[in-house]
């Protein structure tokens, strides 16, 4: 991949995510293929063409601003604590991402962001368990591992060291058991 981060290609971003994410042909494809509108006539996108508001990048974010609230791009770190908080005083697991999922679409919502788009709703549910799925470390995230994420912006070695596949039907799992919590209550 380009160290500056222009005129990236989709198939650069589907070997990336295959060799240093361990993800499986069909998550890496699936995940690259999100990208495409963003591309240009020559295949390429720069990536700061990501924060395109309404294409992947969305309201409801865990740790970014609504886009009506200004700056969607700068990470918040009351609100990283907020999703830290949810938890309990413990890791994060799919049952305090249910919190968050609620408490962020609340706060949303009461800020006038308009309702997400089916597809961005989607979107939104497989992002907020993206994490717990690159992770692959047994259904819980340790603040040591979401500080180096979301605050260092990079994967830790504990992620970056696993081998096990990183999967459509894992992160299918866990949106959906992320979702009981949503429907039934944490």
């Amino acid at each position: 991949m380009p160290r500056d981060g222009k005129n990236i290609t989709l198939p650069q971003v589907q070997h990336a995510l295959m060799t240093a994410l361990h993800m499986d042909k069909l998550a890496a494809g699936s995940l690259t293929k999100t990208l495409s509108p963003l591309c240009r006539e020559d295949g390429t996108f720069d990536l700061v063409d990501t924060r395109r508001h309404n294409v992947i990048e969305h309201d409801s974010s865990f740790t970014r601003l609504d886009f009506r609230q200004g700056d969607n791009h700068t990470f918040q770190p009351d609100m990283f604590r907020a999703m830290i908080d949810d938890a309990d005083g413990g890791p994060v697991t799919l049952r305090s991402l249910a919190k968050t999922f609620v408490r962020r679409d609340k706060e949303s919502r009461a800020a006038g962001a308009p309702r997400l788009p089916l597809n961005l709703w989607f979107v939104r549910v497989l992002q907020a368990v993206s994490v717990m799925n690159t992770a692959q470390t047994g259904g819980i995230l340790t603040k040591e591992v979401l500080e180096a994420v979301f605050v260092d912006e990079r994967f830790p070695d504990v992620i970056l060291d696993n081998p096990k596949p990183r999967t459509v039907f894992t992160q299918l799992g866990n949106a959906l058991g992320m979702m009981r919590f949503v429907i039934f209550g944490p």
